[in-house]
């Protein structure tokens, strides 16, 4: 079997239709999509997910045979990375809006996130971000700590485009600065139109991981 055979897509539509993901889309739809008096700024939980859906770019995705076991859950990550880097638009502004959000019914919170630990610098190091979400998910979020934006009813994974303003997901001190200096090398590659302010708060933040390293400081 082929990466992509490991997961089957659907469209909002289509989501909304089948009963194993019309919760997912209705939450996406009622509650990412749409701003909360806890957030902490203003607009949507995740800013991005409206244009997402006005331009049909958000699918949903379900593993075919359903995963049982880590080793099946990394292989349907995998898929979900193979086929966001399928997925059209592959150039042109619009390629940062598309979102495939893989739906775990069931699945240990503990296996979810060993595998989003395992597989997120793999993603980064392509652009993009993989995010995590299951019931009583303790992050919290950016702007209000007692929020918490992670939560879902449904254990997922979700991949989506690397923006400018993930710098801050990248630089969380509770990882260990090896993988937050590959994280900011990969944020620096990927992100060469961010703002130079944003760049050189990139380029501090991987000096100081190298620097806690042991390592020499990046010069760039």
């Amino acid at each position: 079997m082929n990466d992509l055979a490991c997961i089957r897509l659907f469209d909002e539509r289509e989501a909304a239709a089948d009963e194993r993901l019309r919760s997912v889309a209705d939450w996406i739809s009622g509650h990412v999509a749409r701003p909360h008096p806890d957030l902490g700024r203003r607009g949507a939980v995740c800013p991005f997910v409206p244009l997402s859906q006005r331009l049909g770019l958000i699918r949903f995705a379900l593993a075919t045979p359903p995963v049982a076991d880590e080793a099946g859950l990394e292989a349907a990550a995998s898929a979900l990375k193979a086929h966001w880097l399928a997925m059209e638009p592959r150039g042109g502004p619009h390629a940062i809006d598309k979102t495939i959000v893989l739906v775990l019914p069931g699945l240990p919170e503990d296996l979810v996130v060993r595998v989003h630990d395992r597989l997120k610098p793999e993603f980064v190091g392509d652009g993009m971000m993989l995010g995590e979400f299951f019931p009583d998910h303790p992050g919290p979020g950016l702007h209000n700590p007692a929020f918490r934006p992670l939560h879902s009813d449904t254990p997922l994974l979700v991949a989506r485009s690397m923006v400018a303003n993930d710098l801050p997901f990248l630089t969380e001190k509770h990882y260990p600065p090896e993988r937050r200096a590959g994280f900011v090398a990969a944020f620096l590659e990927h992100q060469s139109s961010a703002s130079a302010a944003t760049r050189r708060r990139a380029r501090e933040e991987l000096e100081l991981a190298r620097g806690e390293m042991g390592r020499c400081p990046f010069l760039q």
